[in-house]
Formats: structure tokens, sequence, C-alpha cells
């Protein structure tokens, strides 16, 4: 008689000990003091570069149904150093304190592939749900919806604090009473992944399969700023302090520093 073996293979945890290569970087983020934060998806781990290593700020245990299984994206709360990470490996949030510590935030057990985050100056944390297509807020108080959106990606704010909202096929406005109203007529995204607004006063968006950077301007025009290589799959998205675009690459495996003008530079490892 025949047997059959099914192996599960989980990636191995990420060094605790020094400096490392990034093994699936999602997600780029800066803090308020300037720090570069890493979502790593198989290593399960916030990471963080500096003086040319990268550290590992907290990590999960690398198996199903424990927190960072899945992280994806990453945005610095409002206070002490913390950080938020979503992660629809197990449908959760988490808040990540300075010392590394993971903890749930408590929701509803209404989402199921929580995606793009974002948090709001009063501290709420908007989160958009890819399979459930909702755009929600989470406070101390609960969880509400606030608007109904098709395929959702990211979440990012304009000049004037109003949510905009970046789906599979465009970025939306959301307005009063959860309307949404796209801002670009005829895009050209193949399969964007996140977006940001830059102090030019233009929005980026990331691009995975077209491996191209695109700028958007207020009145909805779109340009490349880069495309191709060394670009393979670029995803999370962020501004450094000196106006600097980063880029985080899983399939380069690498973080790319873009500036306006189009020049590319691997900033990591």
């Amino acid at each position: 008689m025949k047997r059959s073996c099914l192996v599960l293979l989980f990636s191995a945890p990420f060094g605790l000990a020094g400096a490392q290569d990034l093994q699936y970087p999602v997600d780029v983020a800066v803090s308020s003091k300037g720090v570069v934060y890493v979502a790593d998806n198989l290593a399960h781990a916030l990471l963080k570069l500096e003086n040319g290593t990268v550290q590992v700020v907290a990590q999960g245990e690398g198996l199903p149904r424990t927190p960072l299984f899945g992280i994806r994206h990453i945005a610095p709360a409002r206070d002490d150093g913390a950080w938020i990470a979503s992660d629809p490996g197990t449908m959760k949030l988490y808040r990540i304190d300075a010392s590394g510590n993971i903890e749930p935030i408590a929701d509803d057990n209404r989402f199921v592939t929580p995606w793009g985050i974002a948090v709001e100056p009063s501290g709420a944390i908007l989160v958009v749900d890819r399979v459930t297509h909702r755009l929600r807020r989470v406070t101390a108080d609960g969880v509400t919806d606030v608007a109904e959106v098709q395929a959702p990606r990211t979440i990012l704010f304009d000049k004037e604090n109003a949510i905009l909202v970046l789906t599979d096929r465009n970025l939306e406005r959301v307005g009063e009473g959860g309307t949404t109203t796209p801002l670009l007529q005829t895009p050209p995204f193949e399969f964007p992944h996140d977006a940001v607004l830059h102090p030019d006063g233009n929005y980026y968006v990331s691009d995975g399969y077209a491996r191209a950077v695109w700028r958007v301007t207020p009145a909805g025009e779109v340009t490349a700023l880069v495309q191709g290589d060394p670009l393979e799959s670029p995803q999370g998205l962020a501004v450094d302090g000196k106006g600097d675009l980063l880029v985080a690459d899983p399939h380069a495996k690498k973080i790319f520093q873009v500036t306006i003008k189009g020049e590319i530079i691997v900033l990591f490892p």
C-alpha cells in the first residue's frame, strides 16, 4: 500500500541577532523621527533600518493563526512610538509598542482581510477589507462602517485630510455619507498596491504588474515616474524627510529610494 505524506513548510523566523537580508518586504513607513520601518511578510516581522542594518522590532512565531503571520501594512500610531499593523492572515489588526510587544486591537470579529490602514489625527484607525469591500473605522468605542468601496487596497489623506482609497482600478475620494468619487478618468494601473500624497501636491501609486511608480496630479493626469528595472514588483510606498519616495519591492527583496526626478537608489540592502 502506498502512503502519501503532506509536508507543510513555513518560513523560518527572522534572526534576532543582527543584520539580515530582507525576505519579502511588502510595506515601508517612516517614523516621526525619520527612521525607516519595514513590514516583512515572510519574516512575519516589523523591522527597523538603522546604520545600514535591519533590526527586528517585533516578530511573530511564523505559524498560522499567530500574530503577524500575514503582516501586510504598517502605520505609526499617534502615541509613544507604537505601530499599527494589518494582518489578513489572522484577520486582525495589531498594536506594536516601542518595546516590541504585540497586542491584538479589539474589533467586532467582522474583518476578513484587513489590508490598507491609516491613522487619523484623532488616533482612530481606518482599515479597508478586500473581501467585504468596506472602509471601516476602529476606535476605543468600537468599529463602524464608513463606506463601501469595491476592491480596496490602501488608504491615504489629501492635503485637507479628506480620505482617499486606492482600489484595484482607481483612486477614490470618500465623501459625506460614504459616497465615493473616482479621481481618474482612464487610470493606467495594472495591479496597484499603495499610494501616498507627496509634499509637491501629487499622488504617487506603486504598481506591481506594471513595475512602475505612477505620478498622479491633482487634476488626474498620470505619468510614469519610474518603470522597469531595477523594480520587479513595487508595493509599499512612503515619503521620507527629504521628499524622496521609499519603495518596498518583495520580489527584488529591496527597499528603493526614488527621487521625484526619477532617480533610483538601493536604500537596503
